[in-house]
């Protein structure tokens, strides 16, 4: 596990750093990480670099790279986005851009390692997300985690022809803290 910072059963996050720019250039450009993550415009390995210095440059952005611990293998990103130590909140972030390891139980492991580590770590009160009202296996990972819906953006992103709806979801620390310790 190299440069491992927090691990799981599956997965280890590390660091992101600007040799994740071929990952990110790979992934970005697959036909079904496009589709998935509504994106319309291809991305070369200059932008993914710039892009990666600039997210690294950003006090209130904490970036890693997920990796298979069998194998080392990056699989994708996530990250706490908009981090606010006043509010005590920020924004999850989460691509697994590596189709072949959809629906295989990373997402999982991955939300459940961030949010434990916002909450537990960095005492965080508040975490939330954005995602397409139709992504059925993301919103079931992210209910299973605890978040719960606030809020629906409607016809927030345009793709092939149509609009889409996003929800907004969040967990608080204490709905967190109740869901790990029921009693």
């Amino acid at each position: 596990m190299k440069n491992s910072f927090l691990a799981s059963k599956k997965i280890y996050l590390r660091p992101m750093d600007i040799e994740d720019a071929e990952l990110i250039c790979q992934g970005e450009n697959d036909p079904q990480v496009r589709e998935a993550l509504f994106l319309a415009l291809p991305i070369n390995i200059d932008a993914a670099r710039d892009r990666i210095q600039k997210q690294l440059a950003d006090p209130a952005s904490i970036i890693f790279t997920i990796c298979l611990i069998e194998n080392d293998l990056p699989i994708g990103q996530t990250a706490l986005f908009r981090v606010d130590y006043i509010s005590r909140s920020a924004i999850f972030y989460l691509a697994i851009l590596s189709p072949e390891h959809w629906a295989s139980g990373v997402g999982t492991e991955t939300t459940a390692l961030m949010v434990d580590y916002a909450f537990a770590t960095l005492n965080l009160n508040r975490i939330q997300l954005h995602v397409n009202s139709e992504n059925h296996p993301a919103i079931k990972i992210y209910q299973r985690i605890g978040f719960q819906k606030e809020g629906v953006l409607r016809q927030a992103m345009y793709k092939n022809g149509d609009y889409f709806d996003f929800w907004v979801m969040g967990i608080l620390h204490k709905d967190w803290r109740r869901l790990k310790d029921p009693s």
